[in-house]
């Protein structure tokens, strides 16, 4: 029996020391942070920077852990739902962002750090601002949606890009009289067609139609009448004859819309900037006789021309409540993720940083045009599909769809809006 109290009195001592003796032995304060980078070029990227912090900050351990894109939609939903997030999340900012936010699962940036936040084009932190609060950084490029010409059926008609929508219309016709389809379309994924809604209601409505209506703030509505415009604007295009035939049936996945301008059949393309890197891989010939401008100004209107659609962050990265480690989760965002190395790294592989003076950071000509578009724009409109709730999203890609359909009318696809909204 002495001997078993013996082995029990050792091991009681060998647990107390161990409590004491962990700190020395160099266990580790832990951070967790998930992204959606299991297969892009920032992958090897994050993981550096994850292993220099390791190794510049003792006493933590930051532990990158890399989700693929859908699969991690689930999972950051069922982890903020159970109170079990990790310390620094992932998201693309907008409404599944809000969620979080309202149920107080996400801490402000400000309210750590505000000197962070100067680092960044004020843009670029719209999709992560909520009532004066900023809840999260941008951390991959800027992605706007401009329409894209053939510069060289532009010159053999004598045409220029267009900065009003009376000047577009008249290069569209002079398009379609010479055989040329005026603008090339691919709307059976729905999301290309949401683009010309997205705009003509900036435009005629301003910068903050969408979230007014949205979250119902200065009596903002789906039905004000700048929505019901920008219906019947959409659909004169539609009775111009100005996109191919059958565009609503035309796959924007597969490339038919984009083999359309190859051929040069067609003169413009509305499309996001990833056009370029997808350019480069299936007909690399054809950049240099691309260019892009703005979607036009409309007289009358109240929307600012330099506003753009687009994601002017792509992707953030956020810090959660329940984390036992706020400062030196931003430790890590303010030294790591906005490091000289980390920029450079992201603007070599393609990404135009989300930063001031983005423009000096890439070397190709089009590029540094995108990031100054970015630095001038008064205003940078999310993805209405991303930020509306993943249901409500549907409804609004399905409308739009039908808009150009003639299936429904202007003032239909707005009470319907509305309506999809307040149920």
């Amino acid at each position: 029996m002495r001997k078993i109290y013996q082995r029990i009195a050792f091991f009681a001592l060998v647990s107390v020391f161990g409590m004491f003796a962990l700190p020395r032995m160099g266990f580790s304060e832990k951070l967790v942070l998930w992204d959606v980078h299991s297969s892009t070029s920032l992958k090897a990227e994050m993981d550096r920077q994850a292993k220099n912090y390791n190794e510049q900050t003792p006493g933590m351990e930051l532990e990158v852990v890399h989700v693929q894109n859908e699969a991690y939609k689930t999972k950051i939903k069922v982890a903020m739902g159970g109170g079990t997030p990790p310390d620094i999340f992932h998201g693309w900012g907008g409404g599944v962002l809000k969620a979080y936010i309202d149920a107080g699962m996400v801490h402000p940036i400000d309210e750590i750090k505000s000197d962070l936040l100067k680092f960044y084009m004020k843009a670029s932190l719209d999709p992560v601002t909520f009532d004066g609060k900023t809840y999260g950084v941008p951390y991959a490029g800027l992605t706007g949606v401009y329409f894209w010409y053939n510069k060289n059926i532009f010159k053999k008609l004598g045409l220029i890009p267009p900065k009003t929508w009376t000047e577009f219309l008249a290069v569209g016709e002079a398009l379609k009289k010479n055989g040329t389809i005026p603008i090339s379309l691919g709307n059976k994924s729905r999301w290309p067609g949401s683009f010309y809604y997205m705009y003509l209601a900036d435009r005629l409505g301003g910068g903050d139609i969408f979230t007014n209506a949205l979250y119902r703030k200065n009596n903002g509505s789906f039905e004000d009448p700048a929505y019901v415009k920008a219906g019947e604007m959409l659909q004169d295009l539609v009775n111009r004859d100005f996109f191919p035939k059958g565009f609503n049936g035309i796959d924007e996945g597969k490339g038919g819309s984009r083999a359309l301008m190859y051929t040069e059949k067609a003169g413009m393309y509305l499309m996001g900037t990833w056009f370029l890197g997808t350019m480069k891989k299936e007909a690399p010939a054809m950049k240099e006789k691309f260019d892009f401008f703005p979607f036009p100004a409309i007289d009358g209107g109240q929307g600012d021309p330099t506003n753009l659609i687009g994601s002017p962050g792509q992707n953030y990265l956020s810090i959660t409540t329940t984390t036992k480690n706020k400062k030196e989760a931003l430790n890590f965002l303010n030294n790591y993720i906005k490091s000289e190395g980390y920029v450079q790294y992201a603007s070599k592989n393609g990404y135009v940083p989300p930063v001031l003076n983005a423009a000096s950071y890439v070397d190709d000509p089009m590029l540094k045009k995108i990031a100054q578009t970015f630095e001038n724009a008064g205003h940078v409109q999310l993805y209405y599909d991303q930020f509306m709730s993943p249901a409500l999203g549907e409804i609004h890609k399905d409308l739009v769809q039908n808009l150009f359909g003639m299936g429904i009318t202007p003032a239909g696809a707005a009470k319907a809006h509305e309506n999809a909204v307040l149920n």
